[in-house]
């Protein structure tokens, strides 16, 4: 099994997004997604940041469509929801992600601006 780092490392290589797992009877779950996957792309929409994932996934309330690198090689998957998927609210999204320690606390700017003194 491939190390948190080296995931990490070919995620940003592949620029994808890594898989740290699935939760047990999801969609996901159900089409085989796993650890060590490579998220590539969502509905055709290539997903090179949680971002990129969550404005793609809004694209179909369905199902996705999704391609993930797995062992040297990208494979086509479709992931059906069970039931229609409520409308998303992205700040929701990205509170769980960070819960989940997946996304950063800081993003690029903010960690500047935090750091000036008032004026």
């Amino acid at each position: 099994m491939i190390g948190k780092a080296a995931l990490f490392a070919l995620a940003k290589a592949l620029e994808g997004i890594p898989v740290l797992g699935t939760l047990g009877g999801t969609p996901a779950a159900r089409a085989g997604i796993r650890y060590g996957d490579i998220l590539i792309e969502v509905n055709g929409v290539r997903t090179r940041t949680v971002l990129d994932y969550i404005e793609a996934k809004s694209l179909r309330d369905d199902g996705m469509d999704i391609v993930v690198f797995r062992t040297g090689a990208e494979q086509r998957q479709a992931l059906v929801y069970d039931q229609p998927a409520a409308p998303m609210d992205p700040a929701a999204i990205l509170a769980e992600l960070v819960t989940l320690r997946i996304a950063p606390t800081v993003f690029e700017g903010e960690a500047e601006e935090s750091q000036r003194e008032p004026d």
